[in-house]
C-alpha cells in the first residue's frame, strides 16, 4: 500500500512537471486561403473526420492542453497539415487536387485515416461505408477515365 501510494504520488509530479517541458509547436489555426469546395455531402464527411488535423480549424479539446497527449496532437496536427491542408485546398493547382482526392479514398480504404488514436477519442470520425461510396463518386468525378 505505501508502494502504490509513493508511486502514484511520483507519477503525479511527472505529469505536472511535463506541463513545464517548451514545445515548438503552436495550438493556432492560422487563416484559410482557400478551402475544400465540393458537394455538401463530401464536405460533410471530410469536416467530421479530416478537419481536425487537416485544416487550419482544428478544434482543440481540453487534452490538447495536458502533456503528454498534448505532445501527440501537436504532432498530429502539424503533421497532418504539413501533408494536406484543406484550408488550403482552393490555392492547389488541379493536378493536385485530383491526387489527393485519389489519395484520401486510398488511406480510408487501408484504414489509415483518420488514425486509430483520433478515432479513438472522436467515435464520429470513423468514415461509414455509405461515407466512403460518397467519398469514392467525389474523387470519381474529380478523376473521369482518359478517353
Amino acid at each position: 500500500m505505501r508502494f502504490a501510494k509513493a508511486a502514484l504520488a511520483l507519477g503525479l509530479g511527472i505529469l505536472i512537471a511535463l506541463q513545464f517541458v517548451p514545445r515548438e509547436e503552436t495550438r493556432d489555426n492560422p487563416p484559410a486561403t482557400g478551402t475544400i469546395e465540393g458537394p455538401p455531402a463530401v464536405v460533410s464527411i471530410l469536416r467530421q473526420s479530416c478537419f481536425d488535423c487537416h485544416s487550419n480549424e482544428t478544434q482543440w479539446p481540453a487534452y490538447a492542453y495536458v502533456a503528454p497527449a498534448s505532445w501527440l496532437v501537436l504532432a498530429d496536427v502539424s503533421g497532418g497539415r504539413s501533408r494536406l491542408n484543406f484550408s488550403e485546398w482552393g490555392s492547389l493547382r488541379v493536378g493536385f487536387q485530383k491526387r489527393f482526392s485519389r489519395k484520401i479514398v486510398e488511406r480510408i480504404e487501408a484504414d489509415e485515416m483518420p488514425l486509430w488514436q483520433y478515432r479513438l477519442a472522436h467515435w464520429g470520425a470513423k468514415i461509414t461505408p455509405e461515407e466512403l461510396e460518397v467519398l469514392r463518386a467525389w474523387r470519381d468525378d474529380l478523376n473521369p477515365p482518359a478517353e
